[in-house]
């Protein structure tokens, strides 16, 4: 089906090679994940697939991609594209039309499917991602996750043989991803497709694959079933796997030998012994707010179309030093509240106030200076022609002098580890590479209050923790838009969910998360049955339950 014959690429004026002397062979049918660090190159795994890689992207290729029989850079792009879809990390890329109808037929029409196919696939498409009530929307009103689902169901209505994800789940709710993926497994049972997925977040599809690849400098390191992982494996992996997965290797010895648990239910079977005799009785510290307010809400509302609201009554309050994780399912107006905090839209009715002043009040300059913002797209902020100038960029405005702007520039690339990219042109880096050269162009003016719109996209469990830690050094206040449950329960202080434009949920992370139905972590479903033994039913993470158990 696939096979890569000592595959090496570099793209144009690169020295050191993306993917390096890859050999691996993929049959028909099979359902993998990859993973690795970010900037590893499994996007470029994925691109050599279907031809992108070098007839899009350019550079040098040695070796060669054999799909199906055809060499993948050597055929017709429209030839591949009838056997190979894609879905793009950053969906933006490949919305074409202004209709989700529209969108989905796209692909079809240039490939000259009959009308009445291209009327069954689309109701099927609309219908596998639940996304029916859709299809007369205008594209460029969807949120990040509704247009994830559209470019994925696009990809799914041309029936490819093999299907290319690149974090399909990176904007979805964690229903919306479960959603997703049973229904991409669904597709590889029934139908037959082969299936590569990229990936960071293990704990939402380890459990579907049959075979995970792990790409790290551009080396395959790891190749092989989930569930013969070993902790000699791990050690040097740059990588966070599944929680439940990860407090099963501490405990490797006690486990039946029927491969490591990757869902809560298997670890909760494998690991009864270990979880019904805790060592220690802990209770776990809820850091309160410093009572000094940042930001207020008052009963604010905000329409797009001046009709229907899509926040209502919105009254809250962000205290100095909060560390806040906005939740909510796909579409609830968690992006719309964060621009309403730094004046980049107004309310319709209510009141806003920043450090006890009318936001409305504030000049553009001021609130710059105030409030920094990291969109959900990384792609918004960079404009200049190398990363050095684009994260240099905010401080010439303030007029720093050029000595303290190239101290506070290498400091802060190093930091996020994309220093040896200074001179690249940021638009040619990776996604996860591009969501740090953003954070890293507003986080450079260490502005008082910092909203990041899911800034841990595209990034691996070790730089989140990286960026967690500058934010807590920093002592900042961060509002952080997220789908990603573990990362608030591992680092967030508060917990605001949001539905349907309501706040429905505010409070320490502990009270909002734990037995939480769709927005638990998985360590909080796991020892939820062991509570009456003595282990906190408010345990969020492996650190936590360890600290019980050991």
């Amino acid at each position: 089906m696939i096979k890569f014959n000592d595959f090496s690429f570099y793209y144009p004026n690169s020295l050191e090679p993306s993917l390096d002397k890859i050999d691996v062979e993929i049959e028909e049918g099979e359902f993998l994940v990859i993973t690795g660090p970010s900037g590893g190159g499994k996007s470029t795994f994925l691109r050599s697939i279907n031809g992108l890689v070098p007839n899009f992207y350019g550079g040098k290729i040695k070796g060669d991609v054999i799909v199906h029989g055809k060499n993948a850079s050597e055929t017709p792009t429209n030839q591949m594209s009838e056997l190979v879809g894609m879905v793009f990390q950053d969906p933006e890329n490949q919305l074409i039309s202004n209709r989700v109808e529209r969108e989905i037929a796209f692909g079809m029409e240039n490939l000259c499917f009959p009308n009445d196919l291209m009327k069954k696939r689309i109701e099927e498409a609309l219908d596998a991602v639940n996304i029916s009530r859709l299809r007369n929307r205008t594209t460029s009103e969807l949120s990040g996750g509704q247009k994830q689902k559209v470019a994925i169901a696009s990809a799914l209505a041309i029936h490819p043989c093999i299907l290319l994800l690149d974090e399909p789940t990176s904007e979805l709710d964690p229903r919306s991803a479960e959603e997703v993926l049973n229904v991409i497994e669904k597709i590889n049972d029934e139908l037959g497709l082969t299936i590569l997925l990229v990936e960071h977040r293990l704990e939402r599809v380890i459990h579907h694959v049959d075979r995970m690849l792990m790409i790290d400098g551009g080396k395959l390191t790891y190749d092989g079933s989930p569930r013969k992982i070993k902790s000699a494996h791990i050690e040097n992996w740059k990588v966070g796997l599944p929680p439940v997965t990860r407090l099963s290797l501490h405990f490797k010895d006690r486990i039946a030998n029927n491969g490591i648990p990757l869902t809560v239910k298997e670890a909760r079977l494998a690991l009864k012994d270990v979880l019904s005799s805790p060592k220690k009785n802990i209770s776990w510290e809820r850091k309160s707010s410093s009572g000094k307010v940042s930001i207020s809400m008052e009963k604010v509302f905000f329409s797009y179309d001046g009709e229907k609201d899509v926040l209502k009554n919105i009254s809250f309050n962000v205290y100095e030093g909060d560390m806040i994780a906005l939740m909510g399912k796909n579409a609830s107006g968690k992006t719309t509240l964060v621009k309403l905090m730094n004046g980049l839209v107004k309310q319709r009715k209510g009141k806003i106030e920043l450090f006890g002043k009318k936001i409305n009040d504030y000049s553009l300059d001021e609130l710059i200076q105030k409030v920094g913002i990291v969109f959900q797209d990384p792609n918004l902020h960079l404009f200049n022609d190398t990363v050095q100038e684009e994260v240099a960029f905010v401080l010439r405005n303030l007029g720093m002098e050029k000595e303290q702007i190239d101290k506070k520039v290498e400091g802060i690339l190093r930091r996020f580890k994309i220093f040896q990219y200074r001179n690249s042109y940021p638009h040619d880096l990776s996604g996860g590479e591009r969501q740090r050269v953003a954070l890293a162009s507003v986080l450079v003016s260490e502005p008082e209050i910092l909203i990041l719109d899911e800034p841990t996209r595209g990034m691996d469990y070790f730089l989140k923790k990286e960026l967690i830690s500058y934010l807590k050094e920093k002592a900042k206040t961060v509002i952080m838009v997220t789908h990603d449950v573990e990362t608030a329960a591992e680092f967030a202080d508060r917990v605001v969910l949001l539905s349907e434009g309501n706040i429905i949920s505010d409070g320490n992370k502990r009270e909002v998360l734990s037995k939480a139905l769709l927005f638990s972590p998985q360590i909080n479903r796991l020892v939820q049955p062991y509570a009456k033994y003595g282990i906190p039913e408010d345990t969020l993470t492996v650190e936590e339950i360890l600290k019980v158990v050991e």
